[in-house]
């Protein structure tokens, strides 16, 4: 992965992380939830949704690749991994273990003593392989759709 940089992502990159998003639910996340699932978590992350998260205490990091973005995540100073996706050509080719690293770094460097999150049926086989535990299974609605995810954590 020597080809991929990391660099903190800013409010001028959210319209590349926005269709990142979109696109990884619809090429990705479709193949464990529903199209209505998929339009409802879509349609809950506009773009005031994203200016929102960069102004909160989230850290964005991006993974590039040859200029474009291959993936994101982030995280905020107490472990919590508040998203992390990938683009669907860039899947299985470790730019998401090399997100989840930065993460953890940024993370223990705040002095977290553990990351969390909650991780969609898609992610959780990936979070388990990196040593997240589950420690619930949600059942979340959005705007009337219901859907699961998994809360996880893992100690640092």
């Amino acid at each position: 992965m020597s080809d991929l940089r990391i660099r903190k992502a800013t409010i001028v990159d959210i319209p590349v992380i926005a269709a990142l998003f979109q696109t990884t639910l619809k090429k990705v996340n479709i193949r464990d939830y529903t199209p209505e699932q998929i339009e409802a978590w879509g349609q809950k992350a506009n773009e005031n949704r994203w200016r929102e998260l960069f102004a909160g205490d989230l850290v964005f990091m991006m993974a590039e690749k040859d200029g474009e973005l291959a993936g994101f995540t982030s995280v905020n100073a107490n472990g919590y991994i508040h998203s992390m996706f990938v683009d669907y050509r860039q899947q299985r080719r470790g730019v998401a273990t090399l997100l989840l690293h930065e993460a953890e770094f940024l993370a223990k460097c705040k002095g977290a003593e553990k990351l969390t999150s909650e991780v969609s049926i898609t992610a959780r086989p990936f979070f388990e392989k990196h040593g997240f535990d589950v420690v619930r299974e949600n059942v979340v609605n959005i705007g009337g759709v219901v859907m699961t995810n998994y809360s996880m954590e893992k100690l640092l």
